[in-house]
């Protein structure tokens, strides 16, 4: 059994027909608010508050309340419209942060799923919160061991109703199956990777978006998907070897890999590759060797839909919240005015939100508080200037070019 799996049981139908229970016993209802900036919204948090019946998922798009809002301010609005949460949740790794979260008279919640970037920081910022989900086993304990006492690790999911009942079907068109994006520096190998391949094999069109529903269609057409993750944190399991394999996909991903900390067991329910030399023979391999393909993809598919769905994720996240509903465990609770203000501070530091900033910096009253806080204004401010020195430059080049 997976390490995911004896925390709490959910409720699936697997490949084979099984049914598998998937809710706690008598799971309590809960109400929990959602807070992003829509713009720039993390794909597993939107599929995670999906799963949230109606009524159950509420949610604060930062880029309308803005940046800083107090936490008591959209509680409020949430009370005027008749939706107070049960928890309030945040995405981190948007830039916004809702004040006053040490202060909340709802228990707060932490979504840190990129936690590979800024950990230092993001571990100082989940202090702020009553509890903190984070995505990355290998990176829990050191959030555990700068004093954290609420730090639950969920693995990246496939949603569920999508992919079944889904058997390992026959006639699947596509030999490779590709979902994903290129455009940052840490996807150049992933870049390269793909375009050899679709040089080679029949795949499916690499350079639009998919939906949800078109990338679960996808994959449950496509013979084989090969992932590679990012080159800063090149072990990340991420969603794209969930949906492979809830898709009835070969996954071909490289190793070491996040998975095997899940559960997961090269050559029994993925494949792994080590250089990318040998990417394009895996493939042609288990092209060739179908009846291996099939009995690797059907396990993979297996121990995903019964232990790896956004569902299951959800129903953890609920069962975790609800063992002790009346208890708040943020540290910064219990933490002094200036330096939760630093905390903010360097947030909005880190996102280059000028005014923020500059609002929290203004509180600071101690001597070693200046000492910290003023390369992060004086390093806010530049880039705020650069911003706008950049903006001007435009436009007068815009208007250069409209008089020509």
């Amino acid at each position: 059994m997976s390490p995911f799996a004896s925390q709490i049981r959910t409720s699936v139908t697997t490949a084979s027909g099984a049914t598998a229970s998937t809710a706690p016993d008598n799971p309590m209802p809960m109400k929990m608010a959602f807070a992003y900036n829509n713009s720039y919204r993390h794909v597993t948090e939107r599929y995670l508050s999906d799963t949230f019946a109606p009524g159950f998922a509420i949610h604060f798009d930062l880029d309308v309340f803005g940046p800083s809002v107090s936490i008591r301010d959209l509680l409020e609005d949430a009370r005027r419209r008749s939706e107070s949460p049960d928890v309030f949740s945040h995405l981190v790794h948007t830039p916004a942060l809702p004040r006053d979260l040490h202060r909340s008279p709802v228990r707060t919640a932490s979504l840190d799923i990129d936690s590979f970037s800024w950990t230092a920081s993001r571990i100082r910022w989940s202090m702020l919160f009553d509890y903190v989900f984070v995505w990355h086993p290998s990176l829990a304990p050191l959030y555990r061991a700068a004093g954290h006492p609420k730090v639950i690790v969920l693995a990246h999911a496939a949603d569920g109703e999508l992919f079944q009942p889904n058997p390992i079907r026959e006639g699947r068109p596509f030999d490779l199956g590709w979902v994903g994006a290129f455009d940052y520096a840490h996807y150049d190998r992933r870049r390269r990777i793909i375009q050899n391949l679709a040089s080679r094999f029949k795949m499916n069109e690499l350079g639009r978006r998919y939906t949800k529903q078109e990338t679960a269609d996808l994959y449950k057409l496509s013979k084989i998907v090969v992932n590679v993750s990012r080159e800063d944190f090149p072990q990340e399991a991420n969603m794209r070897c969930y949906e492979a394999m809830a898709g009835g996909a070969l996954l071909i991903t490289g190793m070491p890999t996040e998975l095997t900390e899940w559960g997961f067991c090269e050559g029994e329910h993925f494949i792994g590759w080590r250089s990318e030399a040998e990417i394009p023979d895996l493939v042609d391999e288990y092209l060739r060797n179908e009846e291996r393909r099939k009995v690797i993809a059907r396990a993979g598919q297996e121990l995903t839909l019964r232990d790896f769905t956004f569902q299951r994720c959800r129903d953890k996240i609920t069962s975790v919240l609800s063992e002790q509903p009346e208890e708040f465990f943020a540290p910064a609770r219990k933490w002094s005015d200036e330096e939760v203000r630093l905390i903010y501070l360097e947030y909005y530091y880190r996102y280059q939100l000028c005014g923020p900033a500059y609002r929290e910096f203004r509180g600071v009253r101690s001597i070693g508080g200046y000492r910290k806080g003023i390369p992060m204004m004086l390093k806010t401010v530049r880039h705020a200037l650069k911003r706008r020195l950049r903006r001007r430059q435009s436009l007068l080049a815009s208007k250069q070019e409209r008089n020509d």
